[in-house]
């Protein structure tokens, strides 16, 4: 029996922008001007077309029957000028996309998968996307993913200068339509497929036991990195969606930090590997292809022990590693049940590591010096410290209070789980979510939903290095999270 649904006819850039107030920390009139831009259309960068308009982009009064499953994806690639890691994105070698895998299981319930080729999204910007998500499709919150690619040629959403909130008007724009794109797409399922993979010489640990007995994190050759602090995950899963009328959709879960962390394409905007991934899938099998980031928190595919196999460049990582892994989930896949959407989520009250007074007092001295000065390093060392990224994360623990409110949230259809971490997971974390799962195919989507920065595995914690010292959380949180996201999987798994 068809569900009528209440989805709103969508004018999306004749609407006032509807807040983005959380992201907004400095003054209003930036507000004022992204409240303008966002009655115009919003031209990508320079020599581009406009971005899509939606006017007349009505979506369907009524959802197909049956399981269905729908694909759309917009450009969100920001005018010239914003930040990247490697830095000023002054022109773009290639597109930035939101991508939206919608599911509507024919029982009245609709879920929105969404992938964005951005570096990191807050906690404040996915609430601005989910809110405007609701008021235009009447789809709730916990029923949309948010996964970021965490490409470093992209920028941040944390950022709240004029150019930045209006590239953010644009990811939300084009969010609707990208969303809109995807319910007009759905198309009746006639099975649902899972692979997956192992590819090596792509993702490596990216913290090394040194030969003096200490760990550091992307140790360069004179450091004498001896060994990996632990294996790496180097496993791909898929998904693919058969669709009766239209192309497959093929989902690829898969970890590793990517390429442009090394200034590949310095100043320009890139979707990293994603965009080569992207191409090469499409061509290959012609279908709709959509990734989503798994545990990366601790990888890297540039291996800094001598001798071990790497790619050059994520390129050559994608079309003769990724490709291929690719392939042989596919010919390795089967046929898995899909079935009714089930949903379950939780805001989880996370303890945040309370650094003692001396310890605040000492980095807050440090502090008052330059970094970089000569100054600085003696104040480092006097006060017993080894890196800023020690000085760094003490300061900002300071700043947090005792707990912070951490979403997670988990989807499943059939033998299929999908569960968010707003966070960059450390591989082993995310290996023991998938062997937790009580599903035979779970995509575990780091960050998702929010931007928590690094949490460490507990066996990553009492190593220290680079991300134990500016993460937020206490030495046994990872691992917590991951007992949490399991319990949300088997929570969905217990509706039927």
């Amino acid at each position: 029996m068809k569900r009528m649904i209440a989805l709103l006819c969508v004018l999306a850039l004749c609407l006032p922008f509807a807040s983005c107030a959380s992201d907004l920390e400095q003054a209003a009139p930036q507000a004022t001007a992204a409240q303008e831009e966002s009655k115009t259309s919003v031209k990508q960068e320079s020599g581009k077309k406009p971005a899509q308009k939606v006017e007349n982009f009505k979506i369907p009064d009524e959802l197909p029957q049956g399981f269905s499953v729908g694909y759309g994806r917009a450009d969100i690639t920001p005018e010239p000028g914003l930040p990247i890691y490697n830095g000023t994105g002054n022109s773009t070698h290639d597109p930035l996309m939101f991508t939206c895998t919608a599911i509507s299981d024919g029982e009245g319930s609709v879920a929105l998968l969404c992938s964005l080729d951005i570096k990191n999204i807050t906690v404040e910007f996915s609430k601005d996307i989910t809110d405007r998500i609701q008021k235009e499709f009447n789809v709730p919150a916990d029923r949309v993913v948010l996964n970021v690619t965490h490409s470093h040629s992209t920028p941040n959403s944390s950022f709240n200068s004029t150019a930045a909130l209006k590239w953010k008007v644009l990811m939300l724009n084009q969010a609707v339509v990208a969303i809109n794109t995807a319910l007009r797409d759905l198309d009746p399922v006639e099975g649902a497929y899972v692979g997956s993979g192992y590819t090596e010489g792509i993702t490596f640990v990216r913290r090394y036991l040194l030969a003096d007995g200490t760990y550091q994190t992307n140790a360069p050759q004179s450091s004498n990195p001896v060994a990996h602090e632990s294996d790496a995950d180097c496993q791909m899963r898929t998904i693919r969606i058969d669709r009766k009328n239209k192309k497959d959709v093929l989902m690829v879960n898969y970890q590793t930090h990517y390429g442009s962390a090394t200034s590949m394409y310095k100043n320009q905007y890139s979707a990293d590997f994603i965009h080569v991934f992207r191409e090469e899938a499409e061509k290959k099998w012609d279908c709709h292809f959509v990734y989503h980031s798994g545990a990366s928190g601790n990888l890297n595919f540039n291996s800094a022990i001598p001798g071990e196999r790497k790619y050059s460049t994520f390129v050559d990582a994608t079309k003769l590693g990724l490709i291929p892994t690719a392939e042989s989930c596919l010919a390795g896949e089967e046929q898995v049940a899909i079935g009714p959407l089930r949903f379950a989520s939780n805001w989880y009250k996370a303890p945040v590591y309370q650094d003692s007074p001396e310890a605040i007092e000492k980095a807050q001295t440090v502090n008052k010096q330059a970094e970089g000065s000569e100054a600085y390093a003696k104040a480092l060392a006097e006060n017993g410290f080894t890196s800023s990224r020690q000085i760094e994360g003490i300061l900002r623990r300071a700043s947090l209070g005792e707990t912070l409110d951490v979403p997670f949230y988990a989807i499943s259809f059939g033998d299929i789980g999908f569960v968010t971490a707003p966070y960059e997971m450390f591989d082993t974390n995310g290996v023991q979510v998938r062997e937790g799962s009580p599903f035979k195919m779970t995509f575990v989507c780091s960050y998702s939903n929010g931007g928590f920065g690094y949490v460490p595995s507990a066996l990553a914690f009492p190593h220290g290095a680079y991300e134990v010292f500016i993460s937020r959380f206490c030495e046994t949180t990872g691992d917590d999270f991951a007992v949490e996201m399991v319990r949300l999987l088997k929570e969905c798994k217990a509706q039927g």
